[in-house]
């Protein structure tokens, strides 16, 4: 009955291999004879070591996966951009996110609280955007505010994702053959080395569809850093390039910038310091009193005397 059951198997074995060889991207290793070829007639032991290398020999993968024409871009950009409206920038932004079928990552709002709530406010948002929709939110994204500056990266990983793809369909073909050969298998033993060799391929089939699923969700959707910041009034400085004229205005324009704040400054600094400035105002004048008085009072004795 053992040496019938061993025959079967070595018949599944041989129908396996042939079909390694007809195609498919992952190919048996080469070394001479092929694994069924390998694989002792008479013994179980024969049967184990096939499945060992069935499933952590390294098959071949087909080139031809490289050279898919379509790339798989990866697409990033991020903004630094001034309001003088800050609320009315947030929601533009919430609007423009919306229409191009967008969403937020992440969102971080700073300033505008209780205690602060008159100070300059600024947010950092992450927004994820289908990639088709890229040049739609970037052009909408400047008209938020006066954007100081800004930056964008691509990058092409065809070659890991497809490398990962062509993986997975050998996992995936691999479980396929061992399906197949547990259900004609008749000895524990067969059935234990089987299922061993089923978990270590789905471990991978799992492992690697999660790293695909990764590349999707960053190829499909274009990721955007967005750094907004409330200022009183948006500056816009005059370069190198600029007239003699247009930077010598820029410079006395900044200069009564300047002291229009730092007097605003001053203002504030002194209500903040209000009973300390009365406090010193005070001492002052009292020191002022007594000089005096000390004074009239020498210039008296002088004439007494």
């Amino acid at each position: 009955m053992k040496k019938k059951t061993c025959l079967a198997l070595c018949l599944v074995l041989l129908l396996l291999a042939s079909a390694c060889g007809g195609g498919g991207n992952a190919t048996a290793p080469s070394g001479g004879n092929s694994p069924a070829a390998s694989a002792p007639a008479e013994t179980d032991s024969g049967f184990q070591d096939y499945a060992e290398e069935l499933v952590t020999g390294s098959g071949q993968i087909d080139s031809a996966v490289y050279q898919n024409p379509n790339a798989k871009l990866i697409r990033r950009a991020e903004l630094n951009i001034q309001t003088e409206q800050f609320d009315q920038s947030v929601e533009a932004l919430n609007k423009l996110v919306g229409d191009c079928g967008g969403y937020f990552e992440n969102a971080s709002l700073y300033g505008g609280g209780r205690r602060d709530a008159y100070a300059s406010r600024s947010g950092e948002y992450v927004v994820r955007v289908p990639s088709d929709k890229y040049s739609q939110f970037f052009s909408g994204a400047g008209n938020l505010g006066y954007v100081t500056n800004s930056t964008e990266s691509s990058e092409d990983v065809g070659e890991q994702y497809y490398d990962i793809e062509a993986r997975l369909k050998t996992q995936r073909t691999k479980q396929e053959r061992l399906l197949a050969l547990l259900e004609k298998a008749e000895t524990m033993e067969d059935i234990i080395a089987l299922e061993s060799a089923l978990s270590e391929v789905e471990y991978q089939i799992e492992s690697y569809s999660s790293d695909l699923n990764r590349y999707d969700g960053l190829i499909n959707f274009a990721t955007f850093r967005i750094y907004l910041s409330e200022v009183g009034q948006v500056t816009q400085e005059v370069g190198n390039t600029a007239s003699l004229g247009a930077q010598m205005l820029a410079g006395l324009q900044s200069s009564f910038r300047g002291l229009v704040q730092g007097g605003q400054d001053f203002l504030v600094w002194v209500s903040y310091n209000l009973f300390l400035f009365l406090f010193l105002a005070a001492g002052v004048a009292a020191a002022a009193v007594v000089g005096i008085r000390e004074h009239k009072r020498k210039k008296n004795d002088k004439k007494e005397g």
